[in-house]
């Protein structure tokens, strides 16, 4: 099992309508950041949440692939509803290549006071996403067709003869049915 590790880049927001532009580089030995999460640490202290304060966007694989553009909110200060869930990422990183990336402020200038906020990225030292399957869904294609409630010989598809027909499947693979 590949370890995961995490990266961290935290902004300071120091004045309304500002744009932070960020530059980080993961550790050469990371293949893929499989998620991610954007927080306010602190700074905005508010007695209601407050949906949006500010968008992070950002790019992998030094601008090669936009990969996140999403919102910060403000917890309540007294009640603060803390999740530890990461958001689904699948970017396999390029070797010596950088995150390039800004964050806006949107809070209204009359509430403004300085913040920090940071985008938390997971990443793993395996290249290949873990994809967590069923055991009860792994089966053999054998199994299915012997267990099939119907009979081969009840089949409600129909045959097709039409050369035109034929072409169009070559063209679509993933195409069922055609109709002409």
């Amino acid at each position: 099992m590949a370890a995961i590790r995490y990266n961290i880049i935290r902004l300071q927001v120091d004045r309304p309508g500002q744009i932070v532009r960020f530059q980080h580089k993961i550790p050469s030995n990371l293949k893929r950041c499989t998620g991610f999460k954007a927080v306010h640490v602190r700074g905005v202290q508010t007695d209601l949440y407050i949906p949006e304060i500010g968008w992070f966007a950002a790019s992998f694989n030094s601008l090669k692939e936009e990969a996140i553009v999403v919102p910060v909110s403000a917890q309540a200060f007294y009640e603060p509803e803390v999740s530890h869930e990461y958001q689904t990422l699948d970017v396999a990183l390029l070797r010596g290549q950088l995150v390039v990336g800004v964050y806006v402020d949107t809070m209204k200038s009359n509430v403004f006071a300085p913040y920090i906020v940071s985008l938390y990225l997971r990443c793993t030292e395996r290249l290949s996403s873990p994809i967590i399957q069923d055991k009860s869904i792994k089966k053999d294609p054998v199994e299915w067709v012997q267990k099939s409630p119907l009979p081969a010989d009840e089949c409600e598809c129909e045959e097709q003869e039409d050369d035109q027909e034929l072409i169009s499947e070559e063209l679509n693979p993933d195409q069922l049915c055609s109709i002409t």
